[in-house]
C-alpha cells in the first residue's frame, strides 16, 4: 500500500496472500544476496592485497562477531514484531511511540555493546585459542568492528521497523548501497593504503555508519504514523518491556545457533583439511537456498504480526498454509536444481577429487531437508509474529541446537564418520518440526500471546 507521500509500506491485513508474501520476501532475499556478494568481494580484496595473517585474523573473529550481531538482530526483530502488530491494528499513536522506544533501545544497547566489545575483544579471542600469529590482526579488526557496533544495531533496528510495516524494499536498497560503500573503502584502505585487517574493519565501520544514517533519515522523513520524530526520542516503559520480552528469546536463539555452529565446525575440523574445504564449499553453494528460506521467514513473521494486531487469526493461519506452498515450490525447486548440478558447480571451485566427493556428499545429506526446515521456520515465524517468542525459542534451542550438540558430543566420537556428523541435520530438523506442529496445534500459543500482551500493557 503506497501513499502519495512516497511511502512503500504494505498493509497485509487484506489482499492476495501469496502475492503479499512474495512482495515481502523478494527484497529481503536480495538484501541477503548483496551481503553475501560483499563478503566474497571483501575476502578477495583482503586475500589479494593484504597478508595471509590479515585474512586469517578476520576469519578468526567470524564466530564472535556473528554471536553478537545475531543477538542484536534478534532484539531488533522482537521490536519490529511489536511495531508490526500496532501497524496492523492501526494504533497510530502507539506505533509512533514504539518506533521512538525501539530506536532508543538501539542507541543505548549499541553503546553498551560497543564498549564491551572494544574492552573484551582481545581476552575473548585469547580464550578462543586464536593462533598467536593471527592475534594482532584479529584484535585490530574486532576492536574496529565493535567500536561501530552502535551503528550496526541502529541500522538493524531501523530495518526491522521498516520491514514490520511492510517496507522490505527500502532496507534492501540501503543494504546494497552500504555494501557498495564497504567495497569502495576496502579498495582504498586495504588495496590502496595496505592497512590490512584494520583497514577492512574501518571499511565495515564506515559502511555501518552510512547504513545507520540512511535508515534514520528514511525513518525521520516519512509522513506516516511510523515516522521517527528525533526531537521526541524517549522510552515508553510498558512498550519497552514488551519489546525486550519478545526480543531477548530471539537474540538468545540466534546466539545458540552460533554456538552450535562453532561446535559443528570443530567436529568437521577433526576430519582433515580436505573435509574442511569441502564443508566450506558446500556451505557457500547452499547459501542461496538459506537466503531464500530466511527471506520467507521474515515475510511470514511480518504477515503474522500485522494480522495478529488486526485480530484476524484465520488470515494468519491461511498465510502460514500459503507459506508452506511457497516453501515447497521455491525452496524445494532451487534445492532440486542445486542437487542436480552439484558436481559441475562444486568443480568450479575445486578440482581435488576427494573435495568434490565430500562436498557433493554433504549437499545430498543436508539440502533435501531444507524444505523441512523452511516449513518449521514458517510455523515458528507465525507464532513469533503474535509476540509469543519464549516457547518457540525453547523448542528451537532444544530441538535444533541442543540436540545437535548432544549428537556431536556423544554419538559421533564412537562412530567417527563424516556421514554421522551430517546426519545430525535431518534428524534435528524432523524432530523440531514435529515439536512445532504439536505446539502449533495444541499449545494455545494465541492465548499465551494475548495474555502476555495484556499483562505487559496493563
Amino acid at each position: 500500500m503506497a501513499s502519495s507521500s512516497g511511502s512503500t509500506t504494505l498493509d497485509v491485513t487484506s489482499g492476495t496472500i501469496w502475492k503479499q508474501l512474495l512482495q515481502l520476501c523478494i527484497p529481503v532475499f536480495f538484501s541477503s544476496f548483496f551481503q553475501q556478494a560483499y563478503a566474497l568481494v571483501n575476502t578477495y580484496v583482503v586475500s589479494r592485497f593484504a597478508s595471509e595473517a590479515a585474512l586469517g585474523g578476520i576469519q578468526a573473529t567470524t564466530s564472535l562477531v556473528d554471536l553478537v550481531v545475531g543477538f542484536s538482530v534478534g532484539i531488533g526483530t522482537g521490536c519490529g514484531i511489536i511495531c508490526g502488530q500496532q501497524f496492523g491494528a492501526h494504533q497510530d499513536e502507539r506505533l509512533a511511540t514504539s518506533v521512538r522506544t525501539a530506536m532508543v533501545i538501539a542507541l543505548v544497547g549499541g553503546v553498551v555493546f560497543s564498549a564491551l566489545g572494544v574492552t573484551f575483544a582481545e581476552p575473548i579471542l585469547v580464550l578462543m585459542d586464536t593462533p598467536a600469529d593471527l592475534m594482532a590482526e584479529a584484535v585490530a579488526f574486532a576492536r574496529t568492528y565493535f567500536a561501530a557496533m552502535v551503528f550496526s544495531i541502529v541500522f538493524n533496528m531501523g530495518s526491522a521497523i521498516q520491514r514490520s510495516v511492510g517496507d522490505t524494499r527500502t532496507p534492501s536498497v540501503i543494504v546494497a548501497a552500504s555494501c557498495g560503500v564497504n567495497i569502495a573503502f576496502d579498495l582504498v584502505l586495504v588495496a590502496g593504503l595496505r592497512l590490512g585487517a584494520f583497514g577492512a574493519g574501518l571499511s565495515t565501520a564506515i559502511s555501518l555508519l552510512f547504513g545507520a544514517a540512511a535508515t534514520t533519515w528514511r525513518l525521520a522523513s516519512v509522513r506516516e504514523s511510523w515516522r521517527l520524530d528525533l526531537s521526541r526520542l524517549s522510552i515508553d516503559p510498558r512498550i519497552c518491556k514488551v519489546m525486550i520480552l519478545t526480543g531477548i528469546p530471539l537474540g538468545l536463539q540466534s546466539s545458540a545457533y552460533s554456538i552450535s555452529n562453532i561446535i559443528i565446525q570443530s567436529t568437521v575440523n577433526s576430519f582433515g583439511s580436505e573435509t574442511v574445504i569441502a564443508w566450506g564449499l558446500s556451505n557457500r553453494i547452499e547459501g542461496v537456498v538459506w537466503m531464500i528460506e530466511a527471506a520467507l521467514t521474515v515475510a511470514v513473521t511480518t504477515f503474522a504480526a500485522q494480522n495478529f494486531g488486526a485480530h484476524d487469526y484465520d488470515r494468519m493461519r491461511r498465510g502460514l498454509r500459503t507459506s508452506f506452498g511457497l516453501a515447497v515450490v521455491i525452496v524445494g525447486g532451487v534445492t532440486a536444481g542445486l542437487l542436480v548440478l552439484a558436481g559441475p558447480v562444486v568443480s568450479v571451485f575445486s578440482t581435488n577429487p576427494e573435495v568434490l566427493r565430500l562436498a557433493i556428499l554433504m549437499m545430498w545429506f543436508v539440502e533435501p531437508f531444507t524444505v523441512v526446515f523452511a516449513i518449521m521456520d514458517a510455523i515458528a515465524g507465525t507464532i513469533r509474529g503474535s509476540g509469543e517468542s519464549l516457547r518457540p525459542m525453547i523448542i528451537t534451542m532444544t530441538g535444533v541446537c541442543l540436540l545437535r550438540v548432544v549428537w556431536l558430543l556423544t554419538w559421533v566420537p564412537s562412530h567417527h564418520t563424516i556421514e554421522m556428523v551430517l546426519l545430525c541435520y535431518p534428524v534435528t530438523y524432523v524432530i523440531t518440526l514435529v515439536a512445532y506442529i504439536v505446539y502449533y496445534r495444541h499449545g494455545h500459543w494465541l492465548t499465551h500471546a494475548e495474555t502476555n500482551k495484556e499483562r505487559a500493557l496493563a
